[in-house]
């Protein structure tokens, strides 16, 4: 049977060459767009990255590694991107390639179906407006473009009578977003009132497929909804982004409509409805289309969802290809007029195509000459603000806290991918208890619940919770990220205690590196001081602590600097990362950078002086001892020599 299809398909290219090589030529427009658009990143993509990539590397089909929540909205494309971080590496490399595919395949679809459903004219005008779709584009990185390329392959089996397919197709269609279910209601509906019976071969696949995961994901998460979806509700009930699906839809189209010389894109909602004029005469088949896209607006609007960029894609197959279908309609009836007003009679004459193919084409490049800049302005303003700005702070994240320690921020996306932290969601993207907090308004629950280790957020976001006295209580501001791109800085909280912050990394070849073992749990490992010290600055000593041992005991780590006679000129005591971090706290096996800055009097000497580091137990006073490679001790303290304080 499927070598029998393989045949066919390659007997109908021989014999249609046009089709062939307008197929191939849309495909490679659409492969220019896809890698065009790549450079759009948006930032929930990367939460089904980090789950694919986890999944990939055996640690389950989760977000954070233990918690079983299905945070995903889309499994299907996870799955999908699992088995490319197999191939490629990471879930970004897969992502790229994935998509950039389905940019040159969707326009292939499209133009086949539209040529099917009725007529070249169609197919070409639906593919080439849907390749430079901006809705479709900004949506790159997500899961749309194979969404989109599943609504049109699923349509297309159905239209060739290949019910067992259309059927599986559709059923896959819901795997890659719970909406897409509308998608196999629709052909469903259509199918029943279209032969006034039941298909059991198109039904069966439609209905379980998306019924064995829904089972699956009720056995491994304990619900078979993503925790997203109660989190986008609870959003839209509370309507914290201000914007719903609708007004959100509405407001591309006044931008879009309202810059000079788009006055052009009010011909698409003519063209669409003039398209429709021969669905409801005959072209029936439109309607699996056109009901799935209005279930899918009144699902959205009625649920009350606010508004995202990657929830328009999924309409545009059916705009592209309907307004298509408008500019078929007037090319057709203008070419007709045309014919009789000049006395002669519509025949199937060459110069009569070729008058409606050149009407199609005027209208087609009218379109697309105002679609284009759009799209351009879409794809120039990526990377976006978060693309530019939470990776970095990320990787720093991951470089300088603790690989344990939790973080609860609001856009989860870039700051889970790369910093590999244990993710608390503000807004309940990942904790599903939080959705129910936040339709009342409630910002600060996830944070004083689940009592997150660190916090990033902007310096004037959620007031409401930075100002309480509970959270200025537990938690303190310990690192500030300023990016050009952003007009205020980030702040990264953390508790007050047992929460490492390893300050700005180091040069290597500026550490002076030591062995110093102190009691066989720490070793000083190295250490950095300041230059050109004078009266009156600050000494800056930087002390590079390597844990060997688990420690119970709260030390505090003293820094003299002492003279020729061993007087102290200037000292400093603290536990260790000003107090943010204490021993009890440290893990074996982990580096501790730890900075203390010593102010020097104005009346220091210039000289040369020396300085004293060690630690004492904060209760007792007792000295942690430092042992030779024997284990015999040797001092209470290592000595820095010939620290110069110069003249100023």
């Amino acid at each position: 049977m499927r070598f029998t299809w393989i045949t066919k398909t390659n007997q109908w290219l021989k014999h249609h060459p046009w089709d062939t090589a307008l197929m191939l030529s849309l495909g490679l427009i659409g492969l220019v767009t896809g890698w065009w658009a790549s450079v759009i990143i948006l930032d929930d993509a990367l939460i089904t990255y980090r789950v694919a990539e986890n999944l990939a590397s055996g640690r389950g089909f989760v977000y954070n590694l233990g918690e079983r929540v299905q945070v995903t909205t889309t499994p299907l494309y996870a799955l999908v991107l699992a088995g490319g971080t197999w191939l490629f590496g990471s879930a970004i490399r897969a992502e790229l390639a994935l998509n950039i595919g389905l940019a040159a395949l969707i326009p292939i679809l499209a133009y086949d179906l539209g040529r099917r459903l009725s007529g070249r004219i169609t197919g070409l005008a639906g593919a080439l407006l849907l390749t430079l779709s901006p809705m479709l584009v900004m949506a790159f990185s997500m899961e749309s473009y194979l969404y989109v390329f599943l609504i049109l392959v699923s349509i297309e089996a159905y239209t060739i009578t290949r019910l067992p397919l259309a059927g599986a197709l559709a059923g896959i269609t819901a795997l890659v977003r719970g909406d897409g279910v509308l998608l196999g209601i629709s052909v469903l509906i259509y199918d029943f009132l279209a032969q006034r019976r039941l298909r059991w071969r198109l039904i069966i696949p439609a209905i379980g497929i998306p019924a064995i995961w829904y089972l699956f994901a009720f056995i491994y998460y304990g619900s078979p909804f993503p925790a997203t979806l109660g989190a986008k509700m609870a959003q839209g009930e509370f309507n914290w982004l201000g914007v719903r699906f609708l007004d959100g839809l509405l407001a591309h189209w006044h931008r879009w409509t309202h810059e000079p010389g788009n006055e052009i894109l009010y011909l698409i909602p003519v063209l669409m409805i003039l398209g429709l004029i021969p669905v409801i005469r005959s072209e029936r088949r439109w309607l699996i289309m056109i009901g799935r896209d209005v279930l899918y607006v009144t699902a959205f609007v009625g649920l009350g969802v606010p508004t995202a960029e990657w929830y328009y894609a999924p309409l545009m197959p059916g705009v592209a290809l309907l307004t298509a279908r408008g500019i078929q309609f007037a090319a057709e009836n203008l070419t007709r007029l045309g014919y009789k007003s000049s006395g002669r009679q519509p025949s199937a004459s060459g110069g009569y195509y070729l008058a409606q193919y050149i009407i199609a084409a005027i209208l087609t490049t009218t379109l697309f000459i105002a679609v284009y800049p759009i799209t351009l302005g879409l794809v120039q303003q990526n990377p976006d603000w978060k693309a530019k700005v939470y990776p970095d702070a990320a990787r720093w994240i991951a470089d300088n806290t603790s690989a344990s320690a939790s973080l609860a921020t609001i856009d989860i996306g870039h700051l889970g991918y790369w910093s590999g932290r244990h993710i608390i969601d503000i807004v309940g993207l990942a904790q599903p208890d939080v959705a129910a907090q936040i339709a009342r308004g409630d910002f600060g629950y996830a944070i004083r619940h689940y009592q997150p280790d660190m916090v990033l957020i902007g310096y004037s976001w959620i007031p409401e919770v930075q100002t309480t006295d509970w959270f200025q209580a537990s938690y303190i501001p310990r690192h500030i990220f300023k990016f050009k791109t952003l007009d205020e800085p980030l702040l990264l909280f953390t508790r007050r205690e047992g929460v490492k912050v390893q300050p700005d990394p180091i040069p290597a070849t500026a550490i002076r590196p030591m062995n110093v073992d102190f009691n066989r749990q720490i070793t000083l490992t190295g250490y950095h001081l300041n230059q050109a010290l004078t009266p009156g600055s600050s000494l800056l000593l930087t002390l590079f602590w390597q844990v060997t041992a688990p420690l119970e005991v709260d030390f505090t780590v003293f820094v003299q600097l002492v003279d020729a006679n061993n007087n102290i000129v200037a000292q400093k005591d603290s536990r260790p990362q000003f107090g943010f971090y204490g021993t009890p706290s440290w893990q074996p096996g982990e580096q501790v950078i730890d900075l203390h800055p010593v102010s020097l009097p104005d009346t220091i000497p210039p000289g040369h002086y020396d300085l004293l580091v060690g630690f004492y137990e904060s209760d007792t006073g007792l000295r942690l001892q430092i042992l030779d490679k024997a284990g015999v001790f040797q001092s209470d303290h290592i000595r820095l020599e010939d620290i110069e304080i110069q003249a100023p």
